[in-house]
């Protein structure tokens, strides 16, 4: 599609608006925004915020081609501008959702690409601009022009190329990529003198969480409902080898229909998880954007530079099917689509490359108990983190200089708790330790999605402080009777190594051994110090992907602090360690039986990310009456990725990638 396809183009418009106050006549203009799903209207925030400083809430009304062209009150429902959002607004927080107040109300709705959004060339601005020269009456007329897209700004901001040129009052409107056939973004700002501007790409929507899953599915099953010539769908271009007959517009459309219907995960997790068994040994692109449903999932498989076999996708669909029906969800609609979308593949012995796939042993609910499901523990832009990060003062060891951060699971960070060094006292550590204690109760009890799913907290201690008992904290002062009331069994912890902070790029090989471990068939226990022989750093180095190194004593001193410093310096990420082991040079028969415990709790994570979650349960489990239940009791976890470096001393928050 070299040229602008003029159905798409004419459907882009019909689903163009511009906003105007709640009263206003048609001639009044603010800004555009267009239908993303029935009586969902998509604009940037800066649109808005000059008429509505109070946001969400606030009353407008929608103008476009529906309705007979008269306006139609709505309601601002979401922004992403924070409390006190400066005049410089990052692209991932100008947006802003609109809805209409009369559900009833038809027009058209574009369709919103599932895909992250890489440079292209060719693509077209669509909005309104305002007209001098109107009647009375009269009002903004639309305006569609091409621009190109050389470069990305962040994570979600696409810079338009100088020699653009497009009037005040475009901000909010859609920008589609005539090739694809896709809105992939909105228009931000423009610049003054032909110089380009800027647009919000896609992915960024994925900001508003639920609501983002609530307006998708709106979106998938208006566009699942849509039949004829004059459609989005019938007008795309298939994507995939020809000589599979690619993955068909329509194919998106009736899976992605069927996808909305499903209840969706609970943290992005699953989604990457399933995307990459589905595409075997295939390498997916890596996903600026958080993933938040099972639509972001299917847009993975065919973001590369190559798309993907149409088997690839069914693949993807069979495991979303099995991920729900094994949590209690009904998905046989998409389980019959399957089949039937299976008869069009020729060779039978490629359906069993379909039917024969299975969730990983990570993914399904735990077998000691079918209503105990396994969290993976996230990873960058996977979802939110709470980390704590333990500085001791070097004039007294006992205290500590304490931060909490934020992550939000999208690249930012905020710091939400900080030490305040108290007037000199006797009980001053007693002091240091109660305030971090009740500020983490507070951050967490205010953070927590759910009940089910709290969110995991990870502790950055210099390695001489690495045996602090951290996952013993109680951080209420009078917890429920009968309840867990430890941290590690409450929660995924992990213990990160604060040497690392604000260097974890500069430590060659880290990032490749996380991935590679990760990557690991199988994760194995590889016994440190090295047996028999005096403590070489080559022993670290040359360990195979899937070891995981595991020290059978403390961490902080003699022949285990050594140890852990080798393990650190050959770029590990993650070990285990005994904090109430023997502190002698020979080990025993208990030494033997942690080892093989530990490989028997290795055999059953399907991946890395499960292995805090895992621990977790088994402590979850100890009971005092039965001492086979307490090995994992002292068992400390460094889980060290580096792909979400530690906040430096001097990091202001981050709001934006």
């Amino acid at each position: 599609m070299n040229e602008p396809d003029p159905v798409i183009s004419s459907l882009t418009a019909a689903a163009t608006v511009h906003l105007l106050p709640a009263a206003g006549v048609a001639g009044d203009f603010w800004g555009s925004g267009f239908f993303i799903a029935p009586g969902w209207v998509l604009t940037c925030a800066h649109v808005l915020r000059p008429h509505l400083p109070g946001g969400p809430g606030g009353r407008l009304a929608v103008r476009g081609d529906f309705n007979d062209g008269i306006p139609v009150p709505a309601e601002v429902v979401a922004w992403r501008l924070a409390d006190k959002e400066g005049p410089s607004i990052p692209p991932e927080r100008d947006l802003a959702l609109v809805r209409l107040l009369d559900r009833e109300a038809e027009h058209e709705c574009v369709w919103f690409t599932d895909r992250d959004v890489r440079p292209m060339h060719t693509v077209l601005v669509h909005g309104y601009r305002p007209e001098p020269q109107a009647a009375p009456g009269g009002g903004p007329v639309s305006f569609v022009a091409k621009a190109g897209i050389n470069v990305l700004s962040g994570d979600h901001g696409l810079v338009i190329e100088p020699g653009a040129e497009y009037p005040k009052g475009v901000s909010g409107g859609p920008l589609l990529d005539p090739f694809t056939g896709e809105v992939i973004g909105i228009i931000k700002s423009r610049r003054k003198d032909k110089e380009g501007g800027l647009a919000v790409a896609a992915g960024a929507l994925r900001g508003f969480g639920d609501r983002y899953r609530e307006v998708m599915a709106a979106h998938d099953r208006w566009h699942a409902a849509r039949t004829g010539h004059h459609t989005w769908t019938a007008r795309q271009p298939a994507t995939g080898p020809a000589a599979s007959g690619g993955w068909t517009p329509r194919d998106r459309r009736e899976a992605l229909g069927l996808l909305a219907a499903l209840p969706g995960p609970d943290t992005g997790a699953p989604v990457a998880t399933l995307a990459r068994q589905a595409a075997g040994g295939d390498l997916l692109p890596p996903s600026r954007a958080v993933l938040r449903s099972w639509r972001d999932g299917h847009g993975l498989l065919y973001d590369g530079e190559q798309p993907l076999d149409p088997l690839v996708h069914l693949r993807y669909l069979r495991l979303v099917v099995l991920y729900a029906r094994a949590r209690g969800g009904a998905a046989d609609p998409l389980f019959d689509w399957i089949n039937r979308r299976l008869e069009q593949v020729a060779d039978p012995l490629h359906h069993e490359l379909v039917t024969g796939i299975s969730l990983p042993a990570g993914l399904l609910p735990d077998p000691a108990s079918p209503e105990r499901v396994v969290l993976p523990y996230p990873g960058p832009k996977e979802g939110p983190v709470v980390t704590v990060v333990m500085d001791p003062l070097y004039d007294d060891p006992d205290l500590f200089e304490w931060t909490i951060h934020l992550f939000d699971g999208e690249g930012g960070s905020e710091q939400v708790g900080v030490y305040e060094e108290p007037a000199p006292r006797s009980d001053a550590a007693w002091h240091n330790h109660q305030t971090l204690r009740r500020r983490l109760h507070q951050v967490l009890h205010a953070e927590d999605p759910d009940e089910a799913h709290p969110l995991p907290v990870e502790i950055a201690l210099p390695v001489s402080r690495f045996d602090t008992p951290v996952h013993r904290w109680q951080l209420q002062d009078a917890p429920p009777m009968g309840g867990l009331t430890q941290l590690g069994a409450q929660r995924r912890l992990v213990v990160r190594d604060l040497g690392r902070r604000g260097q974890w790029s500069d430590e060659e090989g880290r990032g490749s051994r996380w991935q590679a471990t990760a990557e690991a068939q199988r994760l194995t226990v590889a016994r440190i110090p090295e047996p028999g022989a005096a403590q070489r750093p080559v022993y670290y180095e040359t360990l195979p992907p899937g070891a995981v190194p595991v020290l059978c004593r403390p961490a902080g001193r003699g022949a285990g602090s050594t140890a852990i410093e080798l393990t650190l310096r050959a770029g590990h990420g993650i070990a285990l360690w005994d904090i109430g082991g023997h502190s002698g040079h020979s080990c025993g028969q208990q030494c033997d039986e942690l080892r093989t415990r530990v490989q028997k709790l290795f055999d059953t994570v399907g991946s890395t990310a499960e292995l805090p979650d895992r621990l977790r349960h088994l402590r979850e489990d100890i009971d005092r009456r039965r001492p086979e239940t307490q090995w994992p009791e002292p068992l400390m976890l460094l889980y060290d990725d580096p792909g979400r470096p530690l906040p430096t001393d001097d990091e202001s928050p981050l709001d934006s990638p």
